[in-house]
This record gives C-alpha cells, structure tokens and sequence, in this order.
C-alpha cells in the first residue's frame, strides 16, 4: 500500500542483466525526471536544464572538477533551487551541484530512455532515511 510520501520508481532494463532506476519530482513547480543513484554522494541536476527551469540561476563555479557519471571529470557549479518538490516533500533554498549531463542524456537517447534533469543522490537518500522498495516499486522517504 502506498502511503503520501511513497515516490514511485521507474526501474527500466539497461543492456541484457542491468537495470536503471529513476524517479520524477519538481522544481520549481515543473515535473522533472531523475536518476536515482545511491553511489552519487549528493544529488546534482543537468547544467541546461536548470538553465531553462530555473530561469537567472546563480551558478558558482566549483574549483574542484566532479569525477564519475562515465566521465573523468566535467566542470561543476553551486546553486541554491528555490523550491525542490520530492512528492509531499518540499524543499526551499536547497543548494544543489549543477554538472553537464548531455553525455548522459545522448547515451540514453540512444536507448530510447527520456532525458534525465539530473542525479537523485545520497544526500538527500540519508537525510530522509530512504529505503527503496523494489518489489512495489516506490522509494519510502520519512518527512521530516
């Protein structure tokens, strides 16, 4: 049974044994689809799609490249989202890590799987005590 702060997954085949599990939320009101990484240490959205949901973001550039996402290393920034809607979950002013992820997104494409906005990670996997239901297909997050 599926309670209010249960996020329904989406866990599609990749290749002939794997499988990629992914998650839709809100920012700033607009539905975006996420994957749901538990190795990613934080969560991080794609650099041109927060451009055009979150219209004069302030993006602070990080000194330090990010590693993983099947690249060496790709320029990151900062920035703070105004409003991240995690099913009854809402968040305001969360600082999220920005990276290109037209890598990614070409990769998928090639295997008709949707565009992703972005990386669900670890940080916010923990700060809700997150346990993912693969049978029922739902990630159960504790609101706080």
């Amino acid at each position: 049974m599926r309670k209010s702060n249960d996020i329904p997954l989406y866990i599609i085949p990749i290749q002939e044994d794997g499988f990629h599990v992914f998650l839709e939320l809100k920012v700033n009101g607009t539905k975006v689809f996420m994957l749901l990484d538990t190795g990613a240490s934080r969560t991080v959205f794609d650099l041109e799609t927060i451009k055009s949901i979150h219209k004069g973001i302030d993006l602070e550039e990080n000194e330090d490249n990010a590693t993983g996402l099947g690249t060496n290393s790709v320029k990151n920034f900062a920035a703070v989202i105004k409003k991240l809607e995690i099913g009854k979950i809402k968040l305001t002013d969360y600082e999220a890590g920005i990276i290109d992820l037209s890598h990614v997104n070409s990769s998928y494409k090639k295997i008709d799987i949707p565009a992703i906005a972005g990386v669900f990670g670890s940080d916010l996997l923990v700060a809700f005590n997150a346990v993912i239901d693969y049978k029922d297909k739902v990630l159960k997050l504790d609101k706080r």
